[in-house]
Formats: structure tokens, C-alpha cells, sequence
């Protein structure tokens, strides 16, 4: 085999190798990535349980003027529960848009918006949130909370869709200005 024959096979064999390994390579991206999700809160402190919640918990979510909602009994609705408290900084600065996106949605028959004060100091967290001139609607709990709220860290939301499914569980803040947040919860509500 001449020089000329042996640098055309080996530049031949050369770009077999180069296509077939971008070829891999991209075929094992396609399969490695998620499929997207609209969810905005996938981030870290992001968890999709997928189970049904609402109807194994006795636990009622109390506010300042003594009425109540009772989770099990909650029944074709959106529920969305932030959990956090007065001392709480992270909790603290979520909060302005949270109340955004909660202005935005309070009209909605189906969806029950829950502020859940982890210390129970009903008193102290209403001041607070009229002080920043807030209309969250704020609650303490009694009895049990489904097993999967566990949480050692505030700020907190869950979402639970009409199924009584919980689809989101994100621990720390988040900005609920993010452009698909509110597209996320409207489609929820449908």
C-alpha cells in the first residue's frame, strides 16, 4: 500500500470515528434530557411527588377570624400553601410577589390560597402582613398535615392540582414574578 492510498483510508476512518461519536453524543443528550415541564419551581428544593394528599389529613387551617378549612374536605380545587414566618428573611422577601400573584388569582373559585404561620402567632403575622400592606390570607394549622408537607425549612410552597395530587413541593424562596408562574397555576385551574 502506497503512502497516498494509506493518509485517504486513515482520513476516511478518522471522520467515521469523529461522525460516529457526535452522533452517540447527541443521541445520548436526547435520552439523558427531561422532557420540559412548565413547572416554574423546578429548582433546587423542587420535588414532584405525584400522590394524593388532601384526603388523609385531618388538618385545619385556622385564621385570626375563626374560620376554617378543613383539607381533607377540600374537593376539585386548586390549593396552594406557603409556609413561613415573621422571623423568617427568605419568607420575607418572597412575599411582595407572592402577593402579586395572589391579587392576580384571589377571584378564582377554584383555588384556596393558604399563608401558613409555622409559630401559629396569628396575631403577630396579620400585623405584619397589613404593616406591609399585604392581602395574603394567613392561617395557622391544627392536626395533622399530610406526611409529605414535612419540612425543616421556610419558605415552603406546595401546590396541590384538583385531583387532590400534590405537583410541586419547592423549599426556599422564589420569585413569583417568574413569566410562568401564573401561566402554571391558570393551568392548573382548568
Amino acid at each position: 500500500m502506497n503512502k497516498k492510498t494509506f493518509h485517504i483510508i486513515l482520513g476516511i476512518m478518522t471522520s467515521l470515528v469523529l461522525i460516529t461519536g457526535i452522533s452517540l453524543y447527541a443521541l445520548g443528550k436526547q435520552v439523558d434530557e427531561p422532557k420540559k415541564d412548565n413547572n416554574p419551581l423546578l429548582q433546587n428544593g423542587y420535588t414532584k411527588p405525584e400522590q394524593s394528599v388532601t384526603g388523609k389529613s385531618d388538618a385545619v387551617f385556622t385564621n385570626a377570624k375563626g374560620e376554617k378549612i378543613v383539607l381533607k374536605d377540600i374537593r376539585n380545587k386548586v390549593i396552594f400553601i406557603n409556609m413561613w414566618a415573621t422571623w423568617c428573611p427568605p419568607c420575607k422577601r418572597e412575599m411582595p410577589s407572592l402577593n402579586k400573584l395572589y391579587n392576580k388569582l384571589k377571584n378564582s373559585p377554584d383555588l384556596v390560597f393558604i399563608m401558613m404561620d409555622v409559630d401559629s402567632k396569628l396575631k403577630k403575622s396579620d400585623s405584619y402582613i397589613k404593616a406591609m400592606g399585604f392581602s395574603l390570607p394567613n392561617y395557622s394549622v391544627e392536626g395533622n398535615l399530610p406526611e409529605e408537607f414535612n419540612t425543616n425549612s421556610i419558605p415552603t410552597t406546595i401546590i396541590i392540582d384538583k385531583s387532590g395530587k400534590m405537583v410541586t413541593k419547592h423549599i426556599g424562596a422564589v420569585d413569583f414574578n417568574h413569566p410562568e408562574m401564573l401561566p402554571f397555576i391558570q393551568d392548573l385551574l382548568k
